[in-house]
């Protein structure tokens, strides 16, 4: 609380405990962590310095001073505590010949193990080519204020002309999750969010459910009493809200969306189309779902077993009638967790995920190196071949014949 970015009047004891949860990425299993962790020095003095801002006060430090000399001085740089996509597609824009060779300059390098995982997956999306260029679909990606695979996300709706519930979706995962989880009625906040998912097994869906829910109540000029029944933040639907706008007119400016809504939304009531575009977006982030007789898991390539989240709509099932989930973001607190997921089927993965070739066998088809074996009757493994190929050709064409 001392610790807001506002100075509290009343404050005039502190407390200081010497640790602080801190989010960490760790490079080697590629995952971002957010565990308890010792402050730096610098930040201890902070802490000391909210004690008696306006008026006389104490701090009391409850750790001995051994343990305060071994403080770092300060804080890790955000480059050395975070995952480098976004940075690394920047460094690309500018022209840059070698991403690893340009960080190694910096004050402090990240490990070449974090920007080696950068590289790779921007690789997989399709932003870069092998030889670490910008590619059509990187360029478009470079100018997008989001995530690479959220502005992916965006294009691929763009073409697919289902642009409104992937506006929503991505100005969702921008912002603040909108949807409130008092202690004190956890239940209710959990029913009211089941209520649009509607059992498609997607938070996303959900999220968009609750956004059009709310615009209908806001024109009938009821948003706040439609926020407070249905335990949504009424501020991150008003910011989700202005983001849609801001992403409407970047892909407008761009000339991958028409100024007519019916066209650019001519396929928005298809849901396995829309679940195939947010497929197309969170891939890699992807988890198997392991069902047992009594019981059901959830595994991905790099973590092993993970948890859902328990304010997903998906952590509510018995049983999820979907082989895959995928994800918008894993954190490793005591244990690997995946928030905001949505089920997909094989054959939504095998179209709108990454790279497929095939296997040893006849109708074999395989996903990441291996991780995901798909087998099937041959001819129709072929059909998915082409057809594969075939909406990669139509995408490409998109944005090429847009950004030229």
């Amino acid at each position: 609380m001392a610790e807001a970015s506002i100075t509290i009047n009343d404050i005039v004891f502190v407390m200081d405990c010497g640790k602080a949860k801190e989010t960490t990425y760790d490079a080697l299993n590629n995952t971002p962590c957010l565990l308890p962790s010792w402050i730096s020095k610098a930040s201890s003095r902070q802490r000391r310095g909210r004690a008696g801002r306006v008026q006389p006060g104490e701090c009391y430090h409850l750790y001995p001073r051994c343990v305060y000399d071994a403080f770092a001085e300060y804080q890790l740089p955000e480059l050395l505590r975070t995952p480098l996509n976004s940075l690394c597609l920047q460094i690309k824009s500018l022209q840059v010949d070698s991403i690893g060779e340009f960080l190694s300059a910096a004050l402090q390098p990240p490990e070449p193990r974090a920007v080696q995982n950068a590289v790779e997956f921007l690789k997989m999306i399709g932003s870069l080519d092998e030889n670490e260029n910008l590619t059509d679909l990187g360029r478009y990606l470079s100018m997008l204020p989001v995530d690479p695979k959220l502005g992916k996300m965006l294009i691929m709706g763009a073409v697919f002309r289902c642009i409104d519930p992937i506006l929503t979706v991505v100005a969702g995962l921008s912002a603040r999750d909108p949807f409130l989880l008092p202690q004190d009625k956890k239940d209710l906040a959990g029913t009211a969010k089941s209520r649009f998912s509607a059992k498609d097994y997607s938070d996303h869906m959900a999220l968009v459910r609750a956004y059009e829910g709310w615009k209908d109540a806001e024109r009938e000029g009821s948003g706040y009493e439609y926020c407070w029944r249905n335990f949504l933040s009424a501020q991150t639907l008003q910011a989700i809200h202005s983001l849609r706008k801001q992403f409407s007119y970047i892909l407008k400016d761009a000339g991958l969306i028409d100024s007519d809504a019916n066209t650019n939304n001519s396929l928005s009531h298809n849901q396995s189309l829309v679940r195939g575009v947010i497929c197309s977006g969170l891939f890699p982030g992807i988890s198997s779902v392991v069902h047992r007789e009594n019981s059901m898991s959830f595994k991905t390539m790099d973590d092993g077993q993970v948890l859902v989240y328990a304010n997903s709509v998906n952590a509510k099932y018995q049983t999820i009638p979907y082989p895959w989930l995928v994800f918008g973001e894993k954190v490793k607190v005591n244990a690997v967790f995946i928030r905001d997921s949505t089920g997909v089927s094989d054959s939504i993965l095998i179209l709108f995920g990454g790279a497929v070739t095939k296997g040893s066998a006849a109708g074999h088809l395989k996903m990441l190196d291996g991780y995901i074996d798909l087998f099937m009757d041959p001819s129709l493994s072929e059909c998915y071949l082409q057809l594969k190929e075939e909406l990669d050709k139509l995408v490409q064409k998109k944005v090429k014949c847009c950004y030229q």
